[in-house]
């Protein structure tokens, strides 16, 4: 759905709370963020505290942690979380002690799903060695985690404070499907969030918040271009590239400092993650997958430093003023590849060379150079990691610019872990020479900063363009002609059809922040003492029945009634509001008032 969200008054939610929190449980990477609401009032932006995290298999501080669970064997208490799960699992695995401990690592992408596909509370996440968790417990796990940590930093600096003087921001990528969306909102209420202080926020949205705040750090330093100066009408790609999705809107911005999103999200799974992947693919292919396993598996420390570096090359590599990328090659995978090759002194000589041919014998493979604990890439042989995530990449970019409905592109914003890649950027730029691009400095952590943003400034839904068709289960006048006969029915309205889509809004329908979309229902026999009414959604523009195959019921309200006699003067109004990231709909019977509201669950 596109949406638009509005910053110019602070938030009257936000009026009873203290601080504002942002929680970002990533594809690849974790993190926190905080700022007290009087700072944000006196328009202090700068002053968000978003925390360092280390490493011991890096050797700088960076502003998010790995996206790693470690539960214990009990499968429901977590034992560390991010560099300090990695750590302890290392630790776990040189004492043999690892296998009654579950070990999640990149576990966000599973809830990339398509609209069709079920999640429910119940899925499962499968672990490193193949054990399975319900996702919610992994989820609310990280989630915990990191409230907790935000505020026991929280507790240092400020006297008595408590988690009700919290308004917590939850960050989803806005290619998630609203199942996706709900299942992230119920794993923070078992995390122990209160479900009137947590705030959906779309990372996109988030990110455009924050770089319109920040002049400085959102500018082309070749054109001068500046997010904040742009005028109104004016259009720009937000493209938030992480480790695990690619997502693409783009925004157009609207009288009153407002943001407006023009065209529905869309955007894949080839992220920064998809570049380590082919760096894995490589080491396999040349290697075997075996000799790879036993590297990762018992010497899971070389590993993550080896992993952890190419990381850092990932980011820095810039192939216009390097002729090569070196890397540390570990010893101990020479050794695990050497290991059925140790019978003769000969051998043992020269096992430097046949790794070298074994690495230059794959598709990657080009001049390779190991040379002591030192593996030497050229420039043409590195960009080959690329590959297929860039080319994801700009094959989704041009589809954005495609579904424009006019206008043109002011510039492309660039965010995410993986916009701080140079070369990235590179790509970027030189498929879209005509189009100014802004890399803020702070690209992986902008959308974090700016869900503190978003979560003290209201997001005012100025106008959506829905990506579904929304409605109800209903029925209508049968007729034999153009009604099924299974589903007949008699009601004490007479014969009725069942299972009719009573739509309320219409696949590709532009809808006001707020306009309420409203219909008026009635129970079919007196004698019920309640009516639960079906939720429904297609991707259809006009469904004839919620049964059909591109239809499906994502979620239900159970309405009690007060009045059932006088069932044709006793109507039943459902109401669908589309203001937030979150759709409400709410059902009110005439007579006695009684009312039922709902942020629909679409999980099953």
């Amino acid at each position: 759905m596109a949406t638009s969200t509005c910053n110019d008054s602070a938030s009257d939610q936000a009026d009873n709370k203290l601080f504002v929190a942002a929680i970002d449980v990533g594809s690849s990477f974790s993190g926190w963020a905080f700022a007290s609401i009087s700072n944000l009032k006196q328009a202090k932006k700068t002053n968000i505290h978003v925390k360092p995290w280390y490493s011991t298999y890096t050797s700088c501080s960076t502003g998010k942690t790995p996206t790693c669970a470690l539960i214990k064997p009990d499968g429901e208490t977590l034992d560390s979380f991010g560099y300090e799960a990695e750590r302890r699992y290392d630790e776990l695995l040189s004492k043999n002690q690892h296998e009654k401990y579950f070990f999640f690592k990149h576990f966000k992408t599973r809830l990339y799903v398509k609209y069709n596909e079920p999640l429910n509370t119940g899925m499962k996440l499968v672990d490193q060695l193949g054990k399975e968790l319900p996702a919610i417990k992994v989820f609310s796990a990280s989630i915990w985690f990191l409230a907790k940590d935000m505020f026991s930093d929280l507790e240092k600096r400020f006297q008595d404070i408590r988690l009700g003087d919290i308004r917590w921001v939850i960050t989803v990528p806005a290619i998630w499907t609203d199942q996706a969306k709900y299942l992230m909102r119920e794993s923070a209420l078992q995390a122990g969030l209160s479900s009137d202080s947590i705030v959906i926020a779309l990372e996109p949205e988030a990110a455009s918040v924050y770089c319109r705040q920040l002049d400085v750090c959102a500018v082309n330093r070749d054109t001068g271009v500046m997010l904040s100066s742009l005028e109104v009408g004016s259009k720009y790609l937000v493209l938030d590239a992480g480790g695990g999705t690619i997502d693409l809107t783009i925004h157009e911005i609207a009288p009153s400092n407002c943001v407006k999103q023009v065209v529905v999200s869309s955007g894949n799974i080839f992220g920064g993650n998809e570049v380590n992947n082919e760096f894995e693919k490589f080491l396999k292919t040349a290697l075997s997958d075996e000799k790879y396993e036993q590297f990762k598996k018992f010497e899971t420390e070389d590993w993550l430093f080896l992993m952890g570096e190419f990381e850092v090359k990932k980011k820095s590599f810039n192939p216009e003023n390097a002729d090569c990328v070196n890397m540390r090659f570990p010893q101990s995978l020479k050794d695990i590849y050497e290991a059925d090759n140790r019978n003769t002194i000969l051998r043992k000589v020269k096992k430097t060379k046949r790794i070298e041919k074994a690495l230059n014998r794959t598709v990657f493979g080009k001049d390779i150079i190991i040379k002591r604990d030192k593996m030497s890439f050229p420039s043409d042989v590195f960009v080959k990691f690329f590959g297929p995530a860039a080319e994801m990449t700009i094959q989704q970019m041009k589809k954005v610019f495609g579904n424009m409905l006019g206008g043109t592109i002011s510039c492309i914003l660039m965010v995410g872990g993986f916009s701080e890649c140079i070369l990235l950027q590179q790509i970027v730029k030189s498929e879209f020479p005509n189009i100014p691009v802004i890399v803020p400095v702070e690209a992986s952590t902008a959308v974090l900063q700016g869900a503190v943003l978003y979560g003290y400034y209201p997001p005012v839904i100025l106008e959506r363009v829905v990506k579904y068709t929304y409605g109800v289960a209903g029925t209508s006048d049968f007729k034999p002609d153009k009604h099924p006969i299974e589903k007949r029915v008699v009601t004490e309205f007479g014969v009725q059809c069942n299972d009719i889509f009573s739509k309320h809004v219409t696949r590709g329908d532009v809808v006001k922040f707020d306009t309420l979309h409203k219909k008026w229902y009635f129970v079919q026999n007196r004698n019920q003492t309640k009516v639960q009414i079906d939720i429904c959604a297609s991707e259809l523009s006009n469904p004839r029945f919620t049964t059909d195959k591109d239809c499906h019921v994502i979620g239900k309200i159970i309405l009690d009634l007060s009045c059932t006699h006088d069932i044709r003067n006793n109507p039943i109004e459902v109401t669908f509001a589309f203001g937030g990231t979150e759709i409400t709909v709410t059902a009110e019977e005439a007579k006695s008032g009684r009312k039922v509201r709902t942020v629909v669950s679409f999980l099953e």
